[in-house]
């Protein structure tokens, strides 16, 4: 059985994440529940933007466009931050989780920024039909695809990604993630240390610490426990 690591770039015209469309944020699904008995998915999404109005503008945005598809239980966000967490519930008969749960997938990231969301998942069985099931489930809920970038890859490449995922504490994983979106880690950075510290309600020697510690644990799985 061959395994296949792919990239699918969507547009969900009846999902929320469409609406990153008309606003300068970006968008990352964190968390991922499918609760099938109650034909739910409880999900939590980190929304960010370099403008807090502009984020401010799209909460309500979706809160008033959405309100009959999702259901919001909280939204997290210090005062002043541009960075939210949005947890809510959705529909899972038309989701795009659902295809991709009928469908075998093993789920590693999910993005969304110009109304475009990026799934990356690990699929197994033969290249055309993988292509096949998905192009027809994801039609039958009135999903675009914009591009699919498939790789034929091995079995520990996904566990090397779960590894390296799971090896991360939830907080050092959610300041990592932060701080690659926000430009932390480009030169000049976009965001500096106290920026973050101050979104995360800690101090910037905490707040170093935990950047510190994971980047550690990532680097200690690419170059030592891979040799």
């Amino acid at each position: 059985m061959h395994v296949y690591k792919v990239k699918l770039d969507l547009k969900h015209d009846s999902c929320w994440t469409y609406k990153t469309s008309d606003f300068k944020v970006k968008a990352e699904v964190k968390y991922l529940f499918p609760l099938i008995t109650k034909n739910s998915i409880f999900e939590i999404a980190e929304i960010y933007s370099d403008d807090k109005n502009e984020l401010s503008d799209f909460i309500s945005a979706i809160n008033r466009r959405y309100g009959n598809n999702i259901k919001v239980a909280n939204i997290d966000r210090p005062r002043s931050s541009k960075v939210a967490l949005l947890y809510y519930f959705k529909n899972f008969d038309n989701s795009v989780t659902r295809v991709m749960i009928e469908n075998n997938a093993v789920i590693t990231n999910l993005s969304i920024s110009n109304g475009i969301e990026e799934w990356y998942a690990y699929f197994f069985g033969e290249e055309e039909e993988i292509l096949s099931n998905i192009s027809h489930g994801l039609k039958r809920i009135d999903v675009k695809v914009e591009n699919v970038d498939m790789e034929k890859t091995k079995v520990n490449d996904i566990k090397n990604d779960l590894v390296i995922i799971n090896s991360l504490t939830p907080t050092e994983r959610e300041i990592l993630t932060t701080a690659i979106r926000l430009g932390f880690f480009e030169y000049p950075k976009r965001v500096r240390l106290e920026e973050l510290a101050e979104m995360f309600g800690v101090t910037k020697v905490t707040l170093d610490r935990h950047i510190r510690n994971g980047l550690r644990k990532i680097l200690s799985q690419l170059f030592i426990n891979s040799q």
